[in-house]
């Protein structure tokens, strides 16, 4: 669970978990297709559950064979203000490339999967650093 709102604690910690966990039940309060397709590149998860969720990202997840259920589906994920369909999911949309979908999503919402994992327990308590983590026995 985070404050930060947004796809980059989802980001952060399906890299945390990669490879270490399998047939992941995840909540979440909004999943769309950028979402979705973090989730499914993850590996982690067979089933997610979330308050409100895009008739695309169940359809992609679906693809995946990863089962959603939402309280509330709907069309496109929009902005806060709701005046257009976020960037995030556009990207989505418009990238179908896996690799080159990862590249400018990560760049859109800040995230370096490799700073985590070269940090070398110097960030100070940070629960995703790897090193940290290690150091604390979590790994």
């Amino acid at each position: 669970m985070s404050r930060e709102p947004g796809l980059k604690p989802l980001a952060e910690w399906l890299d945390i978990f990669r490879g270490r966990h399998r047939n992941c039940l995840l909540h979440d309060r909004v999943v769309g297709l950028a979402a979705a397709r973090l989730i499914a590149y993850s590996g982690l998860v067979t089933a997610v559950t979330a308050r409100v969720a895009s008739w695309l990202a169940r359809r992609f997840l679906g693809g995946e064979g990863i089962s959603l259920h939402a309280e509330q589906m709907v069309d496109s994920i929009l902005t806060e203000d709701r005046t257009a369909v976020c960037p995030e999911e556009v990207i989505a949309i418009d990238t179908l490339d896996r690799d080159e979908y990862l590249k400018r999503i990560y760049r859109l919402i800040g995230y370096d999967p490799l700073e985590y994992e070269h940090c070398r327990g110097q960030c100070g308590y940070t629960p995703w650093c790897r090193e940290c983590m290690k150091s604390r026995g979590l790994l």
